[in-house]
């Protein structure tokens, strides 16, 4: 047994002794969201006391091993209120080759247009995390864009996103759950904002999404406190 723990206490070490030397060599904007995120709060105080980022991202693609990032929209709340003077909003030029007709279609982005101010992927992720700080991060199906812009970090040699993460969808689940009379299908962004009365303006940009999702956001946070009738914590969305 104390062979055992001993063979433990080694492995703890080396993976620790590791972890400290991928960290000795992380870019300094890396670092320094690292330390700001790290030492995030961690006491129990209701959302609307706590700094919140809505995200969204708008992509080559579906496919997160294939497709690239174009844009990344955010809003930041503070109580009620979204704070539309501190918004984010940055853009990056489509990968050589690159002309899928039926993304733009939906987004709207036409590839390297004169429309827009490029960023690179480095300068837009370190523009964005100094952005972000210690927020949770709330966005609508979120996992994807998460995982999209993990994958730029890891490519800049980073670790990921350390953030608490909201998604949209599954708070309104919690109030609606899936059902007969509410299958899955109608907790999409397009639905919930019909549902929820928010005009679809600028729907498919990323700053626009992020927008939209902000709006239904503050909604779904007003009806979960009636549902709870007290202040709303993260733990209640877990």
């Amino acid at each position: 047994m104390e062979g055992m723990a001993w063979l433990r206490k080694l492995r703890a070490s080396l993976k620790r002794n590791s972890a400290e030397e991928a960290a000795a060599d992380w870019p300094e904007w890396y670092q320094s969201y690292h330390a700001i995120a790290s030492a995030g709060t961690q006491a129990p105080l209701p959302l609307a006391e706590r700094s919140i980022v809505v995200l969204d991202a708008e992509t080559t693609g579906l496919d997160p091993k294939q497709d690239h990032l174009l844009s990344l929209g955010a809003l930041k709340i503070s109580g009620n209120n979204i704070l539309t003077n501190a918004q984010f909003e940055a853009y990056l030029p489509a990968p050589e080759g690159y002309a899928d007709s039926s993304t733009v279609a939906i987004h709207g982005l036409v590839p390297n247009s004169a429309r827009y101010v490029y960023s690179n992927e480095e300068q837009l992720l370190a523009d964005f995390l100094a952005y972000l700080g210690d927020a949770i991060i709330v966005g609508h199906h979120i996992a994807f864009d998460l995982e999209m812009i993990n994958r730029a970090l890891l490519k800049q040699g980073t670790g990921k996103l350390l953030n608490s993460v909201v998604d949209t969808a599954k708070v309104a689940e919690r109030l609606q759950p899936v059902g007969y009379w509410t299958p899955k299908d109608q907790f999409t962004l397009d639905k919930l904002a019909r549902r929820y009365r928010i005009p679809l303006s600028d729907r498919h940009t990323a700053l626009g999404d992020a927008y939209i999702t902000a709006v239904l956001w503050l909604k779904l946070m007003a009806r979960m406190h009636d549902k709870l009738q007290r202040e709303v914590t993260l733990a209640d969305l877990r």
